[in-house]
């Protein structure tokens, strides 16, 4: 049962540690899309403006999608860091839990051992003090 404990929280830690790396490869992904982004917005206001009142007009509204695209990437970017710390935290926490056990497994098998080890030898000295008594 102590076994089945410990795998199962081995498991949970496992399971943080792939969550917290996929949360990082999106992180990167979403970090290139607003690089990408970025470098649209620039390339945008470098683009000398039209003379039309519709090319000023479509020009606006790009810029103006273009942000608010570039404002939700920043949201999303920011609220994956955040979610990374935070399974990093509770991955260092679940593997503190994984650790505890198994030092607490292991006190458990030297107690046994040792008092098995006692059990032998109280069992051969009072088998010597029954031999001696007869003799």
């Amino acid at each position: 049962m102590r076994n089945h404990l410990i795998n199962q929280q081995r498991e949970q830690l496992h399971g943080l540690i792939q969550q917290r790396d996929k949360l990082n490869e999106r992180a990167e992904k979403l970090q290139q899309q607003h690089q990408a982004l970025e470098q649209a917005r620039r390339g945008l206001a470098g683009v000398p403006a039209a003379a039309s009142p519709v090319s000023l007009l479509n020009q606006g509204l790009i810029r103006q999608q273009l942000n608010t695209v570039i404002d939700g990437h920043r949201r999303q970017l920011a609220a994956a860091q955040q979610d990374s710390e935070r399974l990093q935290r509770l991955s260092r926490q679940q593997a503190g839990k994984v650790k505890g056990l198994e030092l607490l497994e292991q006190r458990r098998a030297d107690t046994a051992r040792r008092d098995a080890q006692r059990r032998e030898w109280e069992a051969q000295l009072e088998w010597c003090c029954r031999t001696v008594r007869h003799v």
